[in-house]
């Protein structure tokens, strides 16, 4: 679907970009990024902002936990379902087109989710904000590997990173604030017309270099597809990244709140709205520093496969201090575990250095649907464990949670410890 909707839309305005000799000049480089951030920003924001909106949206609707965390997860749905053929239109026409027609249809979804009068209709408006964000941070990876010198892809990345954290922390206490005063309905109404306009932004920038896949038949950018999934050291890093990132992505963009009511004992909507602030800081701090630690961890003579096992292991420990001590320095705890977490981003160049250039968009996107895949089936499994037992008060039993999430730990500590015992540092290069 997703492949097709692309194709149409961007093969009637593609023009004859320039070589790669003449790109953008650095110092306009910064220029061309800045929709792709902003873009990924709001891609952030509507993927968390069910945190705090998902309370008031199931009084309003009468949701139960198990709807509540379906609706939410169709985002992951649709994003996950979007990945492998975004991968290869990406590889194919190029970021700036691509991601501005998905854009778009956030942009449409946002609309129909202000508007919604029903399950129904939210449902179909968070599956096309889902659709649309898919593109967010995949197209801008894959315009700084275009666009920016080899040295500096890490440092680029991180800072469009950083402004998608910053879109995590407004789905935060400052949603609340906004809600509170212009209620949710108009909050999504504005985002609808801020979304088109990074839309329009993100479009201005095409021309400015031929992908490398820009001549392949779908034939053979699905066959790059199949030389991905294939991989097998690909398998052993992803899995265990999948079950962690799923877990952290399940937990901040719906049941970190409820946890904090439901089992950390916190009742005011404020003090929630500063523990998600701090998680999502967390996180965004991650985006900040990750690239460099792994830098300097590697003129320490560190492979990005070391420093990517350190990353696991603070993961899985933070996510034991959580159910151990769910209410000891609670902004630390979720902070640490949202830092660790997005600290294994540099999976994504580390499998992408695995394969051929012309593969990196299909090898990113792959990486992707595998952990929104994840995080949407997390996300609903959680609330239908916790619909198992008694809640009393609207309030959901405990044990529901630690039943979830012990399970879950146990996934990731087996799925780390199989990565360790059969991936070295290094793996084969495929074409």
């Amino acid at each position: 679907m997703v492949w097709c909707f692309t194709h149409v839309a961007v093969s009637s305005s593609l023009q004859s970009p320039v070589s790669a000799s003449s790109a953008a000049r650095p110092a306009s480089v910064f220029l061309l990024l800045v929709p792709f951030a902003l873009a990924y920003g709001a891609s952030y924001f509507f993927r968390n902002v069910n945190a705090v909106a998902g309370p008031i949206l199931a009084r309003e609707f009468a949701l139960g936990p198990a709807d509540l965390g379906l609706l939410t997860s169709a985002y992951f749905f649709t994003f996950s379902l979007a990945q492998i053929p975004l991968g290869m239109a990406l590889d194919r026409y190029g970021p700036s087109r691509v991601n501005a027609v998905m854009a778009l249809a956030g942009a449409l979804g946002a609309l129909l989710f202000g508007m919604a009068q029903d399950v129904a209709g939210l449902t179909l408006g968070r599956a096309l904000i889902g659709l649309g964000a898919g593109a967010a941070l995949m197209s801008a990876m894959s315009a700084v590997h275009l666009w920016v010198p080899r040295e500096k892809v890490a440092t680029a990345i991180g800072l469009i990173m950083c402004v998608g954290g910053a879109g995590a922390l407004a789905a935060s206490t400052p949603t609340q604030v906004m809600i509170d005063a212009i209620g949710w309905r108009h909050m999504f109404l504005i985002l609808a017309g801020l979304t088109a306009l990074f839309a329009a932004g993100v479009f201005a920038t095409r021309g400015q270099v031929r992908p490398a896949a820009h001549a392949q038949t779908f034939r053979e950018l699905a066959g790059g597809v199949v030389t991905v999934f294939s991989n097998g050291p690909f398998w052993l890093v992803c899995l265990p990244m999948m079950l962690i990132l799923g877990t952290m992505l399940a937990f901040q963009s719906l049941w970190a709140a409820t946890w904090m009511r439901d089992v950390a004992g916190y009742s005011e909507k404020g003090e929630i709205g500063n523990v998600l602030f701090a998680l999502n800081f967390g996180m965004t701090l991650s985006f900040l520093l990750a690239g460099w630690i792994g830098d300097l961890f590697a003129r320490r003579g560190y492979s990005r496969l070391a420093v990517i096992k350190m990353a696991f292991v603070l993961a899985l420990l933070a996510q034991a201090w959580l159910m151990a001590a769910p209410s000891f320095l609670p902004h630390v705890a979720w902070g640490f575990f949202a830092f660790a977490a997005n600290s294994l981003v540099p999976v994504y160049a580390l499998l992408a250095s695995w394969f051929a250039p012309a593969l990196t968009g299909r090898v990113n996107t792959a990486v992707n649907v595998l952990c929104f895949s994840m995080a949407f089936v997390l996300q609903w499994v959680i609330g239908a464990l916790l619909a198992r037992y008694p809640s009393v008060g609207g309030h959901y039993a405990a044990a529901g949670y630690y039943t979830a999430w012990i399970t879950l730990l146990v996934l990731q500590v087996a799925a780390f410890a199989w990565m360790v015992y059969r991936v070295r540092d290094r793996a084969p290069v495929h074409a």
